[in-house]
């Protein structure tokens, strides 16, 4: 089980779904996929970094804007830390790799960050290229970011550097965050244009915090032109399959699925009605994400406002096999709410969970059921190589105040599967659950790395 601190963002609530096969391989997975794209974190351990910035140095200003980062960094995605300048003076070969992407320890991370302590020159150029050098050795998209307060001081064109790395046909990117330095020559905005990344100054620690957030959302994969359902009809046609249909509890009315709880359950339960299967859509080969976005009506019948309700996206093949993301009320005393990641595979059951609010936790659980129903929501499931994971996104709101705007679950290995996207709201407890979907989409996933 999870912390809730990863991702979070909720739009007109999303839903999606995708699904296992008969009898797939599965384990769980705190690792990132070994297919996905990988980062490495530059930080300069130059000697110019005990400059104080509002009587505070420099590297802790970095150190504490790297820990705001790691807050939101992607569970799926692996990152790495290399520093430069950090042990000797004068050394323009003073480079260290302190860590080889790999899924994030925010504690070990920060640990390793603690441990440069600045005293040396400014090898960016050679720091770059060895980076690019280790993630090379994957042959995956990859992306590095690199702090830093001072301008190359060892010979190296950045420039050419940057041409020579995006002519090499790898699918790296480097972005460069120039912290407390003025780049006349624009050497250090080059080298980030040169391989399709970006320059980002900062002058402060919140201007360091925002930079670092900027890059981290450029590493974010990015979805290809997706196949699209709006709901803009009557019914929902042949495209479609309904499990176990009971036909007076959905309908399509001005671009929204409307579907009610029939009896308690969810998918996998045999007494569950009404769960979506998008036939039509194709699965695209490689990585992909199924998301739907979702609102719900105010009054006694409420999408969240049951203490068992759920709603799901997933991928659907039958009872015994299906992987799905979903928000649950606990229905205890304390009144959870959970964001799950549900894998079943000839009936034995994965779950990957975090909790993302509670009434005795510090959570205003009225606003946010009302945010839910208002403001709406965007429930996704995500895969990256052989790994599903769960997100959940919030347009304009967040569950506490200064938290995250989008929770993700840790993934979960999955050898094969199949089965089509699907869709799924009720409650597994007495109450009723309505639920608008305004739209689902299924889209191909790349890097924005390359």
């Amino acid at each position: 089980m999870t912390t809730w601190i990863s991702q979070f963002h909720f739009h007109h609530a999303v839903l999606a779904a995708l699904l296992v096969a008969a009898a797939p391989l599965l384990s769980p997975s705190a690792a990132a996929s070994d297919s996905g794209p990988q980062s490495i974190l530059i930080l300069d351990g130059s000697g110019s970094m005990w400059g104080q910035i509002d009587g505070v140095a420099k590297i802790e200003i970095a150190r504490d804007a790297i820990d705001r980062m790691l807050a939101d960094w992607p569970a799926g995605r692996e990152l790495g830390l290399m520093a430069y300048g950090h042990r000797r003076e004068g050394d323009c070969s003073d480079i260290e790799v302190l860590a080889k992407p790999a899924a994030v320890d925010r504690a070990a991370f920060n640990a390793m960050t603690e441990a440069v302590t600045p005293r040396g020159k400014t090898p960016i150029g050679a720091a770059v290229e060895r980076a690019a050098q280790t993630l090379a050795a994957d042959d995956r998209p990859a992306t590095v970011i690199v702090v830093t307060d001072g301008r190359e001081t060892c010979q190296a064109d950045l420039c050419a550097l940057g041409a020579t790395l995006e002519r090499s046909g790898a699918a790296f990117t480097a972005h460069v965050i120039g912290f407390d330095v003025d780049d006349e020559s624009g050497e250090l905005a080059c080298l980030a244009s040169e391989t399709g990344g970006r320059f980002i100054a900062a002058s402060d620690a919140d201007s360091l915090a925002n930079a670092l957030q900027v890059a981290r959302e450029e590493t974010e994969p990015e979805m290809s032109p997706a196949q699209v359902d709006d709901f803009e009809r009557d019914t929902l046609g042949s495209g479609w399959q309904v499990v176990r249909p009971e036909p007076s509890a959905f309908l399509l009315e001005k671009g929204e699925l409307l579907t009610m709880t029939v009896e308690p359950g969810a998918m996998g339960s045999d007494e569950a009605a009404n769960v979506f299967r998008w036939v039509g859509a194709e699965l695209p080969d490689g990585d992909f994400a199924i998301a739907a976005d979702f609102t719900a009506r105010m009054g006694e019948v409420q999408t969240l406002g049951g203490r068992r309700a759920v709603v799901q996206v997933g991928r659907y093949q039958d009872a015994e096999n299906y992987i799905a993301v979903e928000i649950a009320r606990q229905g205890n005393s304390n009144d959870d709410m959970w964001l799950r990641l549900r894998v079943v595979t000839g009936g034995s059951t994965t779950v990957e969970e975090v909790e993302i609010a509670g009434d005795v936790r510090g959570y205003d659980l009225a606003q946010i059921l009302d945010d839910f129903e208002n403001k709406g929501a965007r429930l996704t499931l995500v895969k990256r190589g052989r790994d599903y994971i769960g997100r959940l996104e919030t347009p304009g709101w967040t569950l506490q105040p200064d938290g995250p705007d989008s929770i993700e679950t840790e993934p979960v290995t999955v050898l094969r599967s199949q089965g089509a996207p699907a869709l799924f709201a009720g409650t597994r407890g007495p109450e009723q659950t309505l639920v608008m979907f305004d739209r689902i989409e299924l889209a191909q996933t790349t890097s924005a790395a390359e």
